[in-house]
């Protein structure tokens, strides 16, 4: 939204020069709101982006999570296979280990 603000209507009948300097200094400003405006503007853009980002990493950290489940779940699975094929592993602490004969 460009800002406009009035100031070539300024009453000719102050001194030349100060209203030169007063409608400079109007237009100035009329200058620096509308580059805020911009501004503020691709804030929004790039705010809108990092929100963006962010979730795309919160899914992705989902996702691996989702993975790891069913890695573990594999791990288990499988463990659980060649144990009952008497070979002699187990899980302890959350590895697969060698174990002995009989354990």
């Amino acid at each position: 939204m460009a800002i406009q603000l009035v100031t070539d209507q300024l009453s000719t009948e102050l001194d030349d020069t100060f209203r030169t300097q007063l409608v400079g200094n109007f237009k100035a400003i009329e200058k620096a709101l509308n580059d805020l405006d911009a501004a503020q503007d691709s804030l929004n853009s790039y705010q809108y982006k990092i929100n963006q980002s962010l979730n795309d990493i919160d899914q992705g950290f989902e996702n691996i999570k989702v993975d790891n489940k069913n890695r573990d779940a594999n791990i288990e699975a499988i463990v659980k296979i060649l144990s009952d094929y008497d070979v002699p592993i187990q899980i302890v602490n959350g590895k697969v280990v060698e174990t002995e004969e009989g354990e």
